[in-house]
């Protein structure tokens, strides 16, 4: 067994210019990328086409929709690192729940070839509204765990600006799985998030079921917690930002 649910919660803490902390309880699917769509064979409460309690939509994850999922991240870590990923590769993520999908950051766990070994990580992150994707790699193993450091590449928020640096830190997923990601300013520590999964348990029709409804509309949930932050930092006089491309394009 390969599949799992991990249940634990997600803090996300601002420093400056003013401190601005919340958390909140979530679960995530861990799959093997081959193995995801069988899942959802034969059942009346899941799907991988119509609306559904959860539903695994190609759509809504990397890559050309016309390739496989598991092609498709193969094919971009060896266009963008020179990798050859011969083993399995895993996601972390939400699945579309009641009809809505929503992943801020999705992260694909790339083993050998004999399954024995995490080889690196692959972190999609995501913004709204504009509904762009962006590919962090973490290739950097330090001790136990995965640790990078990234210049900003990708605008996430409109409330901080590119010139941050992220660091990055992963655990190797277990019975737990921790990823917390530090962000830069001028070498001050401005804001970070942790996602801290502690309880497992496999990944079944009954598990999965259970925990849609014990958090009936998580990714909407999400969608609305960021955006109810993001009113209360406008509300604090936080500054705003443009997005790169339109400001550019604003000024031509």
């Amino acid at each position: 067994m390969d599949n799992f649910i991990y249940k634990g919660s997600i803090r996300h803490r601002r420093f400056a210019p003013f401190l601005n902390i919340f958390n909140y309880n979530t679960f995530m699917v861990f799959f093997d990328l081959n193995k995801i769509e069988n899942f959802f064979n034969d059942s009346y409460f899941f799907s991988t086409k119509k609306f559904a309690i959860a539903s695994y939509f190609r759509s809504d994850y990397h890559g050309e929709k016309s390739k496989s999922l598991d092609q498709s991240v193969r094919n971009t870590i060896k266009n963008k690192t020179g990798i050859e990923i011969n083993g399995p590769i895993r996601l972390l993520t939400h699945l579309r729940y009641f009809g809505y999908c929503f992943n801020p950051v999705s992260f694909y766990y790339c083993y050998n070839k004999k399954d024995t070994e995490l080889k690196m990580i692959m972190a999609e992150v995501t913004n709204t509204p504009w509904n762009e994707r962006h590919c962090y790699f973490i290739t950097n193993k330090k001790n136990k765990n995965f640790n990078q450091n990234h210049k900003k590449e990708f605008h996430v928020s409109p409330f901080w600006g590119m010139d941050h640096d992220y660091n990055w830190n992963f655990s190797i997923p277990d019975k737990s799985i921790s990823v917390h990601m530090q962000n830069f300013k001028d070498s001050n520590k401005i804001f970070d998030a942790t996602l801290s999964l502690k309880k497992r348990v496999n990944l079944t029709k009954k598990n999965l079921f259970i925990c849609s409804m014990r958090y009936p509309l998580i990714t909407l949930m999400v969608f609305f917690r960021i955006h109810a932050q993001a009113l209360k930092l406008w509300v604090k006089g936080a500054t705003f930002y443009d997005h790169p491309k339109y400001k550019e394009e604003k000024l031509k």
